[in-house]
């Protein structure tokens, strides 16, 4: 699945590489979890700095994301986006800021997002021209649909820490604000919060189903859950502007 994503990608790269208006790059934070598990904190940023120092997760309290994506910019406010992440989040009842009923009871689980693909438009606040070799910058926002890939987790009787008894699917709708510049003419930097409302109850393992048979349930059902990708982005802009010259 992850071959064809990229075969997507690439397609969609080469069909519109005529033009300077294209960027691709990388994405790369932290992660924060909000649900039935743990703080609900949205945004950590003690944890969001341990993630950027300790990237590769040797921490197990730090969860990351790391992604790659194109943007095809159709004019100087509005871009459409692909993007694929890669990303782990966690959560437990005994961090900091959790409510003391949480506390008590003690659960903690970790999660794989082994696939997120999303599609989305970006809309500039200022003018943002590629084309330009002198600095520009916009703070931006971003929605879309993602579809994403997760381990379904439960908690055996008497054990507090999820464990993975198969694999889901789901979709989720992500909110992002962000900033950006372009310092040298051909590199876009770009700082960004991404909250992204799921359409599942189980990443933290409190609504679980094995087949048709649900297991036994906890926490709140009136709200589903939400994961938050702080980071950074790094594209590099590509393609050539057409010459219409005269004959």
């Amino acid at each position: 699945m992850n071959k064809n994503i990229l075969y997507i990608i690439a397609f969609f790269v080469s069909f519109n590489s005529l033009s300077q208006n294209n960027e691709i790059g990388v994405f790369f934070g932290g992660t924060n979890y909000i649900g039935d598990v743990g703080p609900t904190t949205y945004i950590d940023p003690l944890k969001f700095k341990s993630s950027i120092f300790k990237i590769w997760d040797i921490d197990k309290s730090t969860k990351t994301v790391i992604g790659i994506l194109y943007r095809k910019n159709f004019n100087n406010r509005i871009a459409g986006r692909v993007q694929f992440n890669y990303a782990k989040i966690a959560s437990n009842d005994l961090w900091l800021n959790s409510a003391a009923y949480r506390k008590q009871r003690g659960k903690r689980f970790e999660n794989n997002i082994s696939a997120e693909l999303s599609l989305g438009i970006d809309f500039n606040f200022f003018e943002f021209d590629l084309k330009e070799d002198s600095f520009q910058m916009t703070p931006y926002i971003h929605s879309g649909i993602a579809f994403l890939r997760y381990d379904a987790l439960h908690y055996k009787n008497g054990v507090n820490e999820a464990t993975k008894y198969d694999e889901d699917i789901t979709f989720s709708i992500p909110i992002t604000v962000g900033y950006k510049i372009k310092p040298l003419r051909d590199f876009v930097v770009g700082f960004e919060i991404s909250a992204k409302h799921t359409f599942t109850d189980n990443l933290d393992g409190s609504y679980p189903h094995d087949g048709d048979f649900i297991k036994e349930n906890f926490g709140s059902n009136l709200s589903q859950d939400w994961y938050v990708f702080t980071g950074f982005t790094l594209t590099y802009i590509f393609g050539f502007e057409p010459c219409y010259c005269p004959n």
